[in-house]
Order: structure tokens, then C-alpha cells, then sequence
């Protein structure tokens, strides 16, 4: 999907998740490089953004390597703060929701076709 405006929260953000595979990083969902990515052990698993106090977002915009899409199969993002499920769909891209505060947001993969890989979990306010 093209970017949406404004600005990215991500970037500068915090990132941790679920086991990740040899050389992956947490990291790689927030540094703007849709080259570098994080993927989970197995099939499945989760992945999360977040900030030092609580931060105002509405849309989130999951974006799949060159030459991976299609991989992400069905997912949830959940406020991890209090465990409500803010969105659910399958397949990357981008998922508006009601504007919620938190300081961390989390992208959890339920089922995927092979080793799904996460190339940049964006944030934004709007």
C-alpha cells in the first residue's frame, strides 16, 4: 500500500515479539528498510511496537519483504496494554481502526503459508 500521511510512530519506537528465526531482528519491523525483516521460529507468532508512554494510534500498515507477499496468513492486533483485539483480517497491508491510546501494540500472526516474514510494522495517528 502507498504511505499514508503523516508521520510513522514506529521509527524510533521500541520493538519486541515472540522467538524470532536466525537472523532476524525485533528491530528490523521499525528501521523504514523494507529489506531487512523479522520473522517468527515457526509459522506463527507475534510482534510488537512500543513507546516509553502512551501513544495515540489509528492505523497500521504491515508490510511483506520483495518477493514474500502473500505469506502472513490470519492475524489480530491487540492492545497489549489491556488485551483488547483492536483489528483482525489476513494478509499484510493496512487496517484502520478507532483511535486508542496505548504504549504497546501488538501484531499477532494466528496462521500463515510457510515462514511468514514482517518487513515494517508502521504506525500513525490518523
Amino acid at each position: 500500500p502507498p504511505p499514508p500521511s503523516g508521520t510513522n510512530l514506529s521509527i524510533g519506537a521500541g520493538a519486541d515479539g515472540s522467538s524470532k528465526a536466525s537472523g532476524t531482528s525485533y528491530g528490523n519491523v521499525r528501521d523504514g528498510s523494507i529489506s531487512t525483516y523479522w520473522s517468527p521460529a515457526g509459522s506463527t507468532g507475534s510482534i510488537s511496537i512500543k513507546w516509553g508512554s502512551a501513544t495515540r494510534v489509528s492505523r497500521v500498515v504491515i508490510r511483506e519483504p520483495s518477493g514474500t507477499q502473500g505469506s502472513i496468513g490470519s492475524w489480530q492486533l491487540v492492545n497489549h496494554d489491556t488485551g483488547a483485539v483492536l483489528a483482525s483480517g489476513s494478509g499484510a497491508g493496512s487496517s484502520t481502526f478507532a483511535a486508542t491510546s496505548l504504549s504497546k501494540i501488538t501484531f499477532k500472526i494466528n496462521s500463515s503459508g510457510g515462514t511468514p516474514r514482517v518487513g515494517e510494522f508502521e504506525t500513525y495517528a490518523s
